[in-house]
């Protein structure tokens, strides 16, 4: 995610908006465009209007354009600000392939906080090097990923084994050498051994045929099931007989700076009974600050929210939406919630002022937004006026705008730009991974990305 305070207003290029190509885009930098491509973006994994190719080449033709400091710091971000998995690794060794080994230990080093990613970067490594094999193995690879294993510990070097794969830890231990620690030093002896015992894992114990009740039974009152695998199970453990005094008492000391608020979603839609549990637990997680005054939250449900996030993803760009929006009821003071889309057709926005609920309630509404506002594009200035006309802007102190920058208007070639002005700050958020969007410079801050540390930008910008 990255932010560019409001200067000069940035000039128009010719790119695709909303799958036109129009003089109305926006005009990146090398980096802008960069951060773009890899704020949201999954690997190998095409999005509504771009293929997995079309965006890799993206990546591929900017890096080498842009500093090493700068891929350095996306591939931190990307790993810690957006939790992604593979794209920092990519990043880091495209960072070898086009800029050389300086800083390359190091990072690998930082991003790859379990040992599955030191399988995934060796995986990869032949494929970003244009090669059939993977050796040999260039020395600040090698010198990262073993000095990754200083962060593991015996039990998430069990968990992580992966003896059945064609790349297995074993294999990354034998090629890069790690050298042992107090807390691993007998795990990765047992591991080249083959004397490891498997990990006490939820997964390892049903493998081995225990009773599913009885496995995780125990494993929560031993505190050993981490949060994301008490969300994932909660349906089964229900199915299973497990008690839900325990499962509740679990969630309410649950935390981890890992979840996302995809993972409370696909929770809540598992195991609505849980759904209270799973808010507070949302709130407990993210909301560790407040942001002040009166926002207006403008949520774009129009046609392109409703794809599919990826082709392998189960959410849609308007869950990714509807998740952020009730994650910013916990974490806004005051939030006026707005939905728009319109009439693709006619060139005219629709908006509805929403009720303040907070939490999953709001995705019970979709179908009622949408029978109020239609299912056409966004339309960014016309929504602005809207604000104004009905007295809202008065009353706001910021605009935060989710949207995936596909504004139709931008599209038609209108260089009508939205008026933000009545705000102290204002924010658009692009959830999509498209080359172009609304970039017109009179925003505080235009953001890419879905984490809920948008917010938490937000937060850090204005004080």
């Amino acid at each position: 995610m990255k932010f560019n305070k409001r200067k000069t207003r940035s000039l128009f290029s010719t790119g695709t908006i909303a799958g036109k190509t129009t003089p109305a885009a926006g005009k990146y930098t090398q980096e802008q465009a960069l951060r773009r491509v890899t704020m949201a973006n999954l690997l190998w994994e095409s999005t509504y209007y771009q293929s997995a190719d079309t965006i890799m080449a993206r990546m591929e033709e900017l890096i080498p354009q842009v500093t090493p400091e700068v891929i350095v710091q996306l591939a931190l971000e990307t790993r810690f600000e957006q939790r992604l998995r593979h794209t920092p690794i990519y990043l880091a060794l495209q960072l070898f392939k086009h800029h050389g080994s300086a800083g390359v230990a190091d990072l690998l080093a930082k991003i790859c906080t379990r040992p599955d990613m030191t399988m995934d970067a060796l995986a990869m490594l032949p494929l970003v090097l244009e090669r059939k094999t993977l050796k040999p193995i260039p020395k600040s690879i090698k010198k990262g990923l073993a000095q990754a294993f200083d962060q593991y510990d015996a039990y998430q070097i069990a968990k992580y084994k992966r003896a059945a794969h064609d790349l297995s830890l074993v294999d990354v231990v034998n090629l890069v050498h790690p050298v042992p620690t107090q807390t691993n030093a007998k795990a990765l002896q047992d591991l080249v051994n083959n004397q490891l015992t498997a990990a006490d894992t939820w997964e390892s114990n049903l493998s081995a045929g225990e009773d599913k009740a009885t496995t995780f039974t125990r494993l929560l009152e031993e505190n050993k099931l981490g949060a994301l695998a008490l969300l994932r199970n909660l349906r089964g453990m229900t199915e299973a007989g497990v008690s839900r005094q325990l499962m509740t008492s679990a969630l309410a000391k649950a935390n981890s700076k890992w979840l996302t608020p995809l993972n409370f979603l696909a929770a809540q839609r598992h195991a609505p009974q849980f759904s209270a549990q799973l808010e507070d637990l949302m709130a407990r997680s993210f909301a560790t600050r407040k942001i002040p005054g009166t926002t207006i939250l403008a949520v774009d449900v129009s046609g392109s929210m409703g794809a599919l996030t990826s082709q392998g993803s189960k959410f849609s760009r308007m869950d990714l939406a509807f998740a952020l929006a009730a994650l910013a009821g916990y974490m806004f003071e005051d939030v006026l919630l707005v939905f728009t889309a319109g009439s693709d057709y006619g060139c005219k926005g629709a908006h509805v002022l929403w009720n303040n609920s907070k939490g999953f309630g709001i995705f019970n509404d979709q179908r009622a937004i949408n029978a109020q506002v239609g299912g056409g594009g966004i339309f960014t200035h016309q929504l602005c006026e809207w604000l104004k006309a009905e007295g809202l802007a008065d009353q706001a102190d910021r605009l935060v705008v989710i949207s995936d920058s596909q504004d139709i208007d931008a599209a038609n070639g209108k260089k009508v730009i939205a008026d933000t002005s009545p705000y102290k700050t204002s924010y658009i958020i692009d959830i999509s991974t498209h080359t172009h969007g609304i970039k017109t410079g009179n925003w505080t801050a235009e953001i890419n990305g879905w984490s809920d540390r948008l917010f938490h930008y937000i937060a850090e910008v204005e004080e």
